[in-house]
């Protein structure tokens, strides 16, 4: 064994220990956790073209559990605001239908009419044999499709995409209550591209799941939110540590050395403001 794989190695096992230890912190996570588990036991084929590990597969399932939970807590809030006990919902890039699947689990009082949506036809049929409803359609298009969602959600898609600020522009006709979106915690905004540096394997084919364009901070996110006509109601981190012990350290800074600490969750409305609204689309 080599240097670089001891390496490796070490660290998968101390990533791994550090996502079983975050996913005890808090009860209701632990529980989405457990039911994610009967729900979908092999995570292996979760992306179309990206083979997962056992590290991976661990972070992977930790992810979907904090998308879960952050999208309870807004789809909740909706249906007691408006007093009902249904909801219509759009996932934008809905790879394989866990969200959904946990969702129709865990949300007994309230009745989910969801949609998956994905430009990949093999993701579109993966969701469709789960028994979901998902179409292949590009989210640019959505609204001229006249649909409206009372909750439409964009987990870990928005920095693969080249136009963020005409995405976000677009929505404005598909959401009729809230728009929520994750994107990687990054405390320095930088433009990603990695497939166009020395360090991008040369038998590794660019394409939209490996991919970031645009990683930017929280900070300079919620600009992007202003201008396009949107306002931040609720947000979250997802960190892939501990919030406290040793390996909140150790994994912080591999992290922050490898790619980026976590997850950033917002909830997002409309800004009725039709000077901002002008400025934004000429």
């Amino acid at each position: 064994m080599n240097i670089r794989n001891a390496k490796r190695k070490i660290f998968n096992v101390l990533s791994s220990k550090a996502i079983l230890d975050a996913k005890n912190e808090d009860i209701e996570f632990k529980k989405i956790w457990e039911v994610s588990q009967k729900a979908f036991p092999d995570l292996e084929n979760h992306f179309t073209s990206v083979t997962l590990d056992n590290e991976a597969i661990l972070r992977v399932r930790y992810l979907i559990c904090g998308e879960v939970y952050f999208l309870k807590k807004i789809i909740e809030e909706f249906t007691r605001n408006r007093k009902t006990k249904e909801c219509k919902y759009l996932d934008i890039g809905d790879s394989d239908g866990s969200v959904r699947l946990i969702m129709n689990k865990i949300m007994n009082e309230i009745k989910i009419d969801s949609l998956g949506i994905n430009l990949q036809t093999e993701a579109v049929n993966r969701v469709k044999a789960t028994g979901l409803k998902a179409e292949c359609i590009d989210a640019m298009k959505m609204g001229k499709l006249g649909r409206k969602y009372d909750i439409v959600s964009l987990f870990e898609t928005m920095e693969h995409l080249p136009d963020p600020i005409g995405f976000l522009d677009s929505m404005h006709d598909v959401v009729g209550e809230r728009l929520v979106i994750s994107v990687p915690f990054i405390r320095r905004s930088r433009v990603g591209m990695q497939y166009l540096t020395d360090k991008w394997p040369k038998d590794k084919l660019p394409n939209i799941e490996n991919t970031h364009i645009f990683e930017l901070s929280p900070e300079d996110w919620i600009k992007i939110f202003r201008h396009t006509g949107w306002k931040v109601e609720d947000q979250w981190k997802l960190l892939q540590f501990p919030r406290r012990g040793i390996l909140k350290y150790i994994m912080r800074y591999a992290w922050i050395k490898i790619s980026f600490e976590g997850f950033w969750f917002v909830s997002l409305s409309k800004v009725i403001d039709k000077k901002m609204r002008k400025y934004c689309i000429e």
